[in-house]
């Protein structure tokens, strides 16, 4: 079953593109926060489809809101939009308007905090989480140490900052986690390769850690 289903929000019907596999064994929720997902959130989708992974893409921000930058790094209001719509989906899934599967979180940038805290709030739905770059201490010291789902970070080698950073953060964690580095330089640095390279690692990643059948 593949198409577009609307993800209700508290009294706001915002959009969620869901793609949904034959058989599906779990559910990726891709979380962004205005305009359209990166370049490669098509390609991941693809490539968890392949995998008989499902994915709802989920934009946590309104159209009239992508314009206030402070709102794109509110880690509160995003965390709570982003639990309103796990709640919804879980809700749907005990309806049987949706199959019950495990559910993992996606999420890069401004958003890798957010996944991260709505991941260790919700510890008996969410059962592994990609981050790419972004800030995960922004989440908060509670919420790091809360974390049990096993947790992987894609950074750049060449962001220094954001490197040190999620090392400093990643040491407060206690679940499974892994750093990775992207290449940034050369040919290997071109947009196409990254792309596939993050989808097949973050696929890699929940085919791994979600609780899912195989074959």
């Amino acid at each position: 079953m593949n198409g577009q289903r609307a993800i209700e929000r508290a009294n706001a019907l915002l959009p969620g593109r869901l793609t949904l596999p034959a058989d599906a064994l779990a559910l990726v929720l891709l979380a962004h926060a205005g305009a359209t997902p990166e370049a490669g959130g098509d390609a991941l989708a693809s490539e968890l489809g392949k995998a008989g992974l499902g994915s709802l893409k989920v934009d946590l921000l309104r159209d009239s809101e992508e314009r206030f930058a402070d709102l794109h790094h509110n880690v509160t209001l995003l965390a709570r939009r982003l639990l309103d719509d796990l709640k919804s989906i879980t809700w749907r899934m005990f309806l049987g308007e949706l199959p019950t599967l495990p559910i993992g979180l996606c999420a890069a940038g401004d958003c890798s905090p957010v996944a991260l805290r709505v991941a260790a709030l919700r510890d008996k739905d969410v059962f592994a989480v990609v981050c790419r770059s972004g800030l995960i201490d922004l989440a908060g010291t509670l919420y790091l140490r809360s974390l049990t789902a096993p947790l992987l970070v894609f950074v750049a080698d060449d962001d220094e900052r954001v490197v040190a950073s999620n090392r400093r953060a990643l040491r407060e964690l206690s679940c499974r986690k892994e750093l990775m580095l992207l290449p940034s330089g050369g040919e290997v640095s071109d947009p196409v390769t990254v792309g596939q390279c993050l989808a097949r690692e973050t696929t890699r990643w929940f085919v791994r850690n979600l609780p899912i059948r195989t074959a």
